[in-house]
């Protein structure tokens, strides 16, 4: 298995996580109009449905479960300062953050989808405590996996992968991009 997943080539690779999050948000700055939007993918359909304000969700959305999930996106998502156009997986709001006893311990749960994601309550511990310290302070997580390039939303081009790296640290977001990192030194 490690040699399969090792492989045998001698160029760099990268390994994405697949995340169990909903919805999937398209959000950045149009290249249109520089404004900064969000939606699903309905961005790109036909009768497309961008959202630059909460009339244009409640209008394209409606104001229940998906309504409110994207205005809190529109509102916090901004503080990104994202240049282009990303998508992302949705995994929590801070209203969707159960606290639940795992195994006799404390953790934050959270169900974007069809998978309960657990972060462990952990003091004391760097890891531990830091990704917890972040999910709990967040008021949406979300996990980027797609970047776009082009000159207009209908000339947009997908490609694998969005870089995080530059964009703006802001407490009310829990954000990465879907790269795996191993986490465990010893496994070469």
């Amino acid at each position: 298995l490690l040699l399969t997943l090792k492989g045998t080539s001698s160029e760099a690779m990268s390994v994405s996580v697949k995340w169990d999050g909903a919805p999937a948000v398209v959000c950045g700055t149009n290249p249109d109009n520089g404004q900064f939007f969000v939606g699903t993918k309905a961005v790109f359909a036909k009768a497309a449905k961008i959202n630059y304000t909460k009339k244009d969700i409640a209008k394209n959305h409606g104001t229940d479960e998906l309504g409110q999930k994207l205005l809190k996106c529109l509102v916090h998502l901004k503080k990104l300062n994202i240049p282009g156009v990303v998508q992302g997986d949705l995994l929590y709001t801070d209203e969707g953050i159960t606290r639940k006893n795992i195994d006799g311990k404390p953790h934050l749960t959270f169900t974007p989808n069809t998978i309960t994601y657990a972060v462990p309550v952990v003091k004391g511990s760097f890891f531990g405590s830091s990704l917890y310290k972040r999910v709990n302070s967040a008021k949406i997580g979300i996990i980027f996996h797609t970047s776009y390039s082009g000159k207009t939303i209908k000339s947009l081009s997908a490609s694998f992968g969005a870089g995080v790296a530059g964009l703006s640290k802001n407490k009310d977001i829990f954000f990465d991009d879907a790269m795996y990192k191993q986490t465990n030194p010893g496994f070469t």
